[in-house]
């Protein structure tokens, strides 16, 4: 793959990514009974967060989502988008609406973290810089909803990105794209069946 085509894939899935993390924020800070600003401020928080903390990692100075804020554009206008659609009462932010978003960005900035850790040649470090994109926009937003956060939970989250970046880092010798597409569906799907059938890791009742 061509660096330049690289770097627009990575462009396209962490705007994806933005969109889906802002609505998943902007739900969470709706059911706390935030106001506009919170609403704003959570979903833009929880669609960069990752990204910064990789970029930090990484030594990207200064982080990618300030060097380009069409990023927290975005998520500001999907963060404004979703309270309209709840006041209008288009979506239920008590049904399946929050998990798919939040399942939708944790396989998007998985992906797109274990991709910018490519042209760093560490197969560790790719896993690692794709597990912290995906799972860290949404530990800040729990922390700033004042929740415990998700990945510490019973369902499966940060373990199924951990998952889907390790599929990638194992086909990414074969092809490329091939290895992103897989990985982030297999994040979402392992995601969304650990939500319906309550899957989670071993705990001390």
């Amino acid at each position: 793959m061509e660096i330049t085509t690289g770097i627009n894939a990575i462009f396209i899935l962490e705007l994806i990514g933005a969109v889906a993390f802002a609505m998943s924020g902007a739900t969470v800070a709706i059911r706390e009974k935030m106001d506009l600003l919170g609403i704003c401020i959570l979903g833009i928080t929880t669609a960069v967060g990752g990204g910064i903390v990789r970029d930090i990692i990484l030594g990207i100075t200064p982080p990618t989502a300030f060097q380009k804020p069409v990023y927290a554009t975005t998520a500001l206008i999907a963060s404004l988008l979703t309270f309209l659609l709840v006041i209008r009462k288009k979506i239920n932010i008590e049904g399946w609406f929050f998990w798919i978003m939040d399942s939708i960005g944790l396989a998007v900035f998985t992906i797109s973290g274990a991709l910018v850790g490519v042209s760093y040649g560490n197969a560790f470090l790719i896993v690692f810089v794709g597990n912290i994109t995906g799972v860290g926009g949404g530990v800040i937003r729990d922390l700033f909803a004042n929740r415990k956060p998700v990945i510490f939970q019973k369902d499966i989250y940060a373990t199924a990105s951990l998952i889907g970046a390790i599929i990638f880092v194992l086909l990414l010798k074969f092809n490329q794209y091939a290895a992103a597409i897989i990985g982030g569906i297999a994040v979402f799907v392992l995601r969304i069946l650990a939500i319906k059938f309550e899957w989670g890791l071993p705990k001390v009742e």
